[in-house]
């Protein structure tokens, strides 16, 4: 996302040297800028192990200055560090300091003193990331600080700041990311609240929109390990009752929580965290970790892609019953289902594609990829499957359209946004792009989005 410029600033001279590693000075617009935060849902995918670290010493002021830092720089971090482009810890990336003090819910603030001690916190601070490197049981700690420079003005002005190349590194893996919405976490008062939203999003079930973990994990992860939570009343009334109540007054979704005990002590052992709503405004599913051989290469043993369990696609198709196929035919009269069953198994085969209710993905396969022919059938129109079939599924289109198809619709249509305003810029256009996110219209618009939906997701 383009970073943020001020001629009339004047700067000392580490910052004049700096600016000849800026961010990517691509036309894109940050989460933070004014523009999106009036007219559209500013949010940014965040990485799983940010979310989870916990770090008992950051205020919740000081996890919002953070997450207002990652969002910003997030787009320019997959874009130049992930290519090789800029070598991590070396971009000096600057925001309007009311822009960052918007994403923080500060808006009526003109000091910049809280900003000031909040940055020097992060400079300050050391992080632990747990995990596990193949062939290798044990869980390996690595400890990284956050930030390495920043320089903020004593008002209005412009706030410049590093990261430190591990955080940089982090950053630019592919790995599982989660939607998270920056007028909500602005919104949250209490530390207990912005961990659980940012839980719940990364956390929630896809099928069942529920997150069950036991009271220990959970007095970890909310930061709220002290002796004084140690009786559970206290522990519900002061920490969970008010996140849960503060993330029902703001967030998009409605959360409850149900407690499971031992059936013979009767102590509460578990809580399970029901995410209810439409399902346009339930959490995002999360995307898969993809591994990237290059230099700059997070130093963490990542599988690389394609390491998991080998999928046999007769034994995929056969699981679609003749009940289902029937089912189908009659659905999508023309179509040749079989033959169309064992193309999808071999597609799933080839992009180890994990299938739970086979009917129900071959059916979201086939609406998605053969969505024109789709719509000719449901018009009365003859479509030419046997042309379909020829087609290249693989190419990365397809990748994306099947992507945007395990999401939820307010994602989809975020990206649909996005199409329509650069179909806007082209001065001839044969038609306007439609306005559904539903699954058979992705063809219509996908290919406006494609260069920056494969810097998000991997394709």
């Amino acid at each position: 996302m383009q970073d943020i410029d001020d001629e009339a600033v004047s700067d000392p001279e580490p910052l004049r040297k700096a600016r000849a590693v800026q961010a990517d000075p691509s036309p894109r617009t940050s989460p933070l800028a004014v523009s999106n935060w009036i007219h559209g849902d500013p949010s940014f995918l965040k990485v799983r192990e940010l979310i989870e670290v916990v770090d008992p010493e950051l205020s919740v002021t000081d996890r919002k200055l953070l997450d207002a830092m990652l969002a910003h720089a997030t787009d320019s971090v997959v874009n130049v560090v992930a290519s090789g482009r800029s070598q991590p810890g070396t971009i000096l990336y600057s925001a309007l300091a009311t822009d960052i003090k918007r994403a923080m819910g500060w808006e009526g603030h003109k000091s910049n003193k809280s900003l000031l001690a909040a940055a020097k916190k992060l400079q300050g601070s050391v992080i632990t990331i747990g995990y596990f490197a193949p062939g290798d049981d044990n869980l390996r700690h690595m400890n990284i600080s956050l930030v390495t420079l920043s320089d903020v003005p004593e008002n209005q002005g412009i706030v410049y700041w590093r990261f430190s190349p591990e955080l940089e590194k982090l950053m630019s893996v592919r790995g599982e990311r989660f939607l998270v919405q920056l007028k909500v976490l602005a919104k949250l008062t209490s530390g207990y609240s912005h961990r659980l939203y940012q839980l719940l999003c990364a956390n929630a079930d896809r099928e069942t929109f529920s997150w069950t973990v036991s009271v220990g994990d959970l007095r970890q992860v909310l930061n709220a390990a002290a002796s004084s939570y140690d009786s559970w009343g206290a522990f519900e009334r002061r920490v969970l009752r008010v996140a849960v109540e503060e993330i029902n007054r703001y967030a998009s979704f409605h959360v409850r929580y149900e407690l499971i005990a031992d059936e013979r002590t009767r102590r509460r052992t578990h809580v399970t965290f029901v995410v209810e709503g439409p399902a346009g405004i339930l959490p995002p599913p999360k995307m898969e970790a993809v591994f990237q051989d290059a230099a700059t290469q997070l130093a963490l043993d990542l599988p690389p892609v394609g390491t998991g369990p080998e999928i046999s696609p007769a034994l995929l198709g056969r699981r679609l019953t003749r009940q289902a196929r029937d089912r189908l035919r009659a659905e999508f009269p023309g179509a040749p289902i079989d033959a169309l069953v064992d193309v999808w198994s071999a597609w799933c085969g080839r992009h180890r594609i994990k299938v739970d209710r086979p009917a129900r993905v071959f059916e979201r396969w086939l609406t998605t990829m053969f969505g024109d022919l789709v719509l000719l059938g449901r018009s009365g129109q003859p479509a030419d499957w046997s042309a379909g079939m020829t087609r290249d599924l693989d190419r990365p289109a397809c990748r994306a359209m099947y992507l945007l198809s395990t999401m939820v619709a307010q994602q989809r249509q975020r990206w649909l946004n996005l199409a329509r305003s650069k179909a806007m810029d082209r001065p001839l256009r044969s038609r306007p792009l439609g306005t559904s996110v539903d699954a058979v219209h992705f063809h219509q618009w996908v290919d406006f989005i494609l260069d920056e939906f494969a810097m998000a997701n991997p394709l």
